[in-house]
């Protein structure tokens, strides 16, 4: 299998390279991991860096964000609740890292209904964060999972590598 495509949106800031990033991102083929680093971005372009990150989250397969990036992104909301939202705007998992050494992964539900107590995804809470190189990796060399314990096998896995 194709190694997965990474994309971050520090790659994006070139008006060439977001046009290059926008005709991939829509091309069958890869998997899409997504990297929705905006903690050292200036001020006057996280309007335009939130419009983005909700472009790209929409088709990836894995978005990746840590803590700092939903303040930066969506202000002094609990970073739970718009990992979340940007899970439920597309298809794919979010793993929100919370640290190092522990972060939260996002995913379909197993039973894929709605849950009586919200969304129709499931949370997991993971002992590590795996690296997006490791990452990218792991969605590569086995596809996108489409349950929750798929999405373990390939934190665990990545998170090992």
């Amino acid at each position: 299998m194709a190694q997965a495509v990474l994309c971050g949106v520090s790659s994006l800031l070139r008006p060439d390279a977001l046009v290059a990033a926008r005709g991939l991102w829509q091309a069958p083929g890869p998997s899409r991991l997504f990297d929705a680093a905006v903690a050292g971005m200036p001020d006057s372009a996280l309007p335009w860096l939130r419009e983005l990150v909700e472009e790209f989250c929409r088709d990836a397969d894995l978005t990746v964000l840590g803590i700092a990036d939903v303040t930066r992104l969506f202000g002094p909301v609990p970073p739970l609740r718009a990992a979340r939202r940007l899970r439920a705007m597309g298809r794919g998992a979010v793993l929100l890292a919370c640290g190092p050494a522990v972060s939260v992964l996002i995913c379909d539900d197993p039973g894929g209904r709605p849950r009586a107590d919200g969304p129709a995804d499931v949370l997991i809470g993971l002992p590590f964060t795996p690296t997006l190189p490791n990452l990218q990796a792991a969605l590569g060399s086995g596809g996108v999972p489409w349950d929750a314990p798929g999405w373990l096998d390939l934190a665990e896995k990545a998170a090992a590598a």
